[in-house]
């Protein structure tokens, strides 16, 4: 479909504003190792800075819902004043480190970071590269105060309404492996040399994946780690979980039918929910195996003449 001229000014314009609403807030982001570089995969945060990366409009888009969430979060803390984007650098072993923390509650003795994060799904545990983030961002704020410094992750699903916070202390030992990440990337971009890839769960919207090595691996059995195979083993919990529920669910279903056919009831009222009981029906159907055995002839003509062929999506099994 042809674009309107608004939807061609958008296109044009969008990306631009973008980009400056980032430089304004963050900054140029390869000039320096942020929480977000050592989050996740290395090497996409060291091909981020070492390519200009062209987003389409559909991707640019998807990336503000990030903005929506901490807009919400900023309306949770109304009354408490927090420091929006909080921005605080240190040198570790000759490497400059920065983070920009969401928000920040400062009181007499302590500084809590609110970190907000946008998801599609709810989730039951944070995933191990929030934790980094947010240990990261701990670790450098600590080398700024005395205080007790610790955080909350605010989990938001904006198509559901779905919410969750997790409390985050200050772990020494999840802040030194993300301060190892952030040297090992200074020493990649010094060196250029490109670090390993980590499958993560944006590998399929990653810009890098075309010829990322692990996109490209021929194995039918490829093994997961962090936030991927956390997803994995709560896809097999829920799975489990579901034969659970629907073993259950056709039993009692099994009950209320039987009780709703001996007394002809239709609808049962319960609370403000209902359970009604459709009418039986008949159904006729053509009986292609037996007319195929019985006309074998004249099925091959007819199938060949009105044969049509149809695409199956591929699916999840789980066993």
């Amino acid at each position: 479909m042809e674009k309107n001229k608004f939807d061609s000014f958008v296109a044009q314009n969008l990306p631009k504003a973008l980009k400056k609403a980032t430089l304004e807030s963050l900054g140029d982001r390869k000039e320096y190792i942020g929480s977000s570089d050592i989050a996740g995969c290395l090497r996409k945060a060291y091909l981020d800075k070492t390519n200009d990366v062209e987003h389409d409009l559909a991707t640019l888009i998807r990336f503000q819902r990030g903005h929506i969430a901490e807009g919400i979060v900023e309306a949770m803390l109304d009354g408490l004043n927090p420091t929006k984007q909080l921005e605080k650098e240190i040198i570790h072993n000759d490497t400059p480190l920065k983070c920009h923390i969401d928000f920040a509650l400062e009181r007499k003795d302590e500084i809590v970071v609110i970190e907000a994060k946008s998801v599609s799904t709810s989730v039951e545990n944070p995933y191990s590269s929030w934790l980094l983030q947010v240990s990261y961002q701990l670790e450098i704020l600590s080398r700024h105060t005395n205080k007790k410094v610790r955080a909350y992750i605010v989990a938001i699903n904006l198509n559901t309404g779905w919410f969750k916070s997790f409390e985050v202390d200050h772990n020494k030992s999840l802040a030194g492996i993300a301060l190892n990440k952030a040297r090992e990337l200074t020493i990649a971009l010094k060196e250029k040399v490109e670090p390993k890839c980590e499958e993560q769960l944006y590998c399929s919207t990653c810009p890098h994946k075309a010829n990322c090595p692990a996109m490209m691996k021929k194995s039918v059995q490829i093994d997961l780690n962090g936030d991927l195979l956390d997803v994995a083993n709560r896809l097999i919990e829920l799975n489990k979980l579901k034969k659970d529920l629907d073993k259950e669910l056709e039993e009692k279903k099994a009950i209320i039918e039987e009780y709703m056919r001996s007394t002809e009831a239709k609808k049962l009222n319960i609370g403000e929910n209902f359970i009604s009981l459709s009418n039986d029906t008949t159904s006729v159907s053509f009986d292609t195996k037996a007319f195929e055995k019985n006309e074998p002839e004249l099925y091959a003509n007819l199938f060949q003449k009105y044969q049509k062929s149809s695409s199956r999506k591929g699916y999840i099994s789980i066993k």
